[in-house]
């Protein structure tokens, strides 16, 4: 099956309109009009319905675009993995990260550190949700995943805690509660909470309303957001009140004031998740590595 195609097929699904995708492709739409018609008769099927105005994916099209999404992360990781082997590197991992875990120490020192040590491995680092990095992992599109826990334990998933953090509150300026040295989130239960949007029961988001519940009560009012910048950001501009991890306070926005959190049992933790039958020499010796480092913490 053509690369080509299957680039085609995918760039126009996404576009739906002929024009708008040849020019994304940069090729003339007669030619990329070709490129999937020899698709078609390839896999035996139509995979769109169109006219002179209109363009949608047939059933079929629609339950081939996830694969197809695939095959094509799989050639470029192939192609990637060929120029890195050709500049003489011996090795090549994908490290997905959670956005919150950028200002994390830990996660600079494991990454600087191992490459120091490990000069002809290669590490390509990509920021995705908890969803898609645990998706990704599965599809082979990922190598090792840093997540927040808690996280769904897979039987084909190894896993290993990186680092707890404290949780702390993040509070507009001007909020009465600032100046406090530790406050309940109890105090908190009539504002308005930005929460990460994670899954029921996984990542920052639960272990903020599971501290939630343990101060006895569930926020009234909740915002998801997308990630934690963008939930300080809002706190900034008097919308409501966050609970981030400690590594936040090193974020100075002048509208906002932190403070810690009565309750010992409101923390975060950074985990490492890989599968177990790709568990080779690369991914092996980075895993090694990481221990290495958590030990030493602990």
């Amino acid at each position: 099956m053509d690369y080509r195609h299957l680039q085609a097929f995918m760039v126009l699904s996404e576009e739906l309109h002929f024009g708008n995708a040849a020019q994304r492709l940069n090729i003339a739409q007669p030619a990329l009009s070709q490129q999937l018609k020899a698709l078609e008769q390839e896999v035996g099927m139509a995979l769109f319905v169109r006219d002179k105005r209109n363009v949608a994916l047939t059933w079929e099209g629609e339950q081939l675009v996830a694969q197809a999404s695939i095959a094509l992360s799989h050639f470029a990781r192939f192609r990637e993995h060929a120029s890195i082997l050709k500049q003489g590197l011996q090795g090549h991992l994908t490290l997905g990260y959670v956005g919150s875990s950028i200002l994390e120490p830990s996660l600079a020192r494991l990454i600087n550190g191992y490459r120091q040590a490990n000069p002809t491995i290669d590490i390509t680092i990509e920021e995705h949700n908890v969803d898609t990095q645990l998706t990704r992992l599965m599809d082979d599109r990922l190598d090792v995943a840093l997540i927040r826990s808690p996280v769904p334990k897979y039987d084909q998933l190894d896993y290993l805690d990186l680092v707890t953090r404290p949780l702390t509150v993040v509070l507009p300026a001007q909020h009465p509660l600032v100046g406090q040295a530790r406050i309940s989130l109890s105090a908190l239960s009539n504002e308005t909470f930005m929460i990460q949007e994670d899954p029921p029961g996984i990542g920052l988001g639960w272990s903020v309303l599971a501290a939630c519940h343990r101060a006895g009560f569930i926020p009234r009012k909740i915002q998801t957001t997308r990630d934690v910048s963008v939930a300080m950001g809002l706190v900034a501009m008097g919308a409501g009140v966050t609970v981030v991890p400690e590594t936040q306070r090193s974020v100075l926005l002048p509208e906002v004031s932190y403070c810690q959190l009565d309750d010992a049992q409101a923390t975060t933790t950074l985990t490492l998740a890989w599968q177990r039958r790709r568990y080779r020499h690369t991914l092996k010796n980075f895993i090694s590595y990481a221990r290495q480092l958590t030990d030493k913490v602990n």
